[in-house]
């Protein structure tokens, strides 16, 4: 058993000048991974989201150009749940006690 972990004497310590520990250690264990950090709150998520969709929303109210058939559906489809979208992320921002 390796007694890397376990406390040193001042005399240990004094003569190496950068002791090994968990903190310092060159590489972790293998079973030790990094948690990730959220980047941005849950708010600046949904603002930048309904932001985004509102962009979209305005860009397909300006009008787009589809041939007729299965095109002109799938545009269709895009604006009706577009709509939806920004009014979900808009009631979302206005709960009081998100996050």
């Amino acid at each position: 058993m390796t007694n890397k972990y376990w406390p040193r004497q001042f005399q240990e310590m004094a003569s190496d000048p950068v002791p090994v520990s968990l903190i310092n250690e060159p590489l972790p264990p293998d079973n030790v991974i990094p948690l990730p950090r959220p980047a941005h709150s849950l708010h600046a998520v949904l603002c930048d989201a309904l932001t985004s969709n509102r962009g979209l929303l305005q860009r397909l109210e300006l009008g787009v150009t589809a041939p007729p058939g299965e095109a002109r559906v799938a545009v269709r489809e895009l604006y009706v749940q577009i709509r939806r979208t920004v009014a979900v992320l808009s009631r979302c921002l206005e709960l009081p006690d998100l996050e």
